[in-house]
């Protein structure tokens, strides 16, 4: 079974979809590689948390199949960068911490705009829908992850000291498959 403190090697390759350089990771366990994780819209935050990275790309990676799983995994992402920002404010007290408690808190101290909370509690609530009710909903999935990228640029931007970052366009994932059309 392949864990996330399992040994990562990264490779850079030429994106198929877009000019720009998407990220693959392979993560290995005893040299045996065991997955590898593409990302045309999260390849920056590779090099902060692997993680992080992780997350939103198995949530592009789900997108066409499996929207539900799509949503969790973003809800996973946004949490995980919640945390991530608490720690680098000096406001992280627990990971058992709810997440609804950390936004509240980080809002609270101010230590996150307003606008950007609300779009942590997007996700969310999403990722809840997700968890709890079965959502199952492409749009919802695709706007999701759209705002991930947005937190995730954001955070890019604020806590890794790069305001002049530019990524690029969102680009869209596969669009699911038509069952019917076979």
């Amino acid at each position: 079974m392949c864990r996330a403190t399992a040994r990562l090697s990264v490779l850079f390759f030429e994106s198929t979809s877009s000019p720009k350089l998407a990220r693959s990771t392979r993560v290995e366990l005893g040299g045996v590689a065991c997955m590898t994780i593409v990302s045309a819209n999260f390849s920056f935050l590779a090099k902060h948390d692997e993680q992080l990275f992780r997350h939103a790309a198995l949530a592009e990676r789900y997108f066409p199949d499996d929207p539900n799983t799509s949503l969790i995994k973003v809800r996973q992402f946004a949490e995980l960068l919640a945390q991530i920002v608490a720690a680098s404010t000096a406001r992280f007290e627990s990971q058992e911490e709810k997440f609804v408690d950390l936004l509240r808190r980080l809002s609270l101290d101010r230590a996150v705009p307003r606008q950007v909370v609300d779009l942590f509690h997007q996700l969310r609530k999403s990722g809840n829908a997700a968890a709890h009710d079965g959502a199952d909903d492409h749009r919802q999935a695709l706007a999701a992850l759209k705002i991930a990228r947005q937190l995730g640029i954001w955070f890019h931007r604020t806590y890794r000291n790069e305001p002049q970052f530019k990524p690029g366009p969102f680009i869209p994932p596969s669009p699911p498959e038509d069952a019917t059309a076979a």
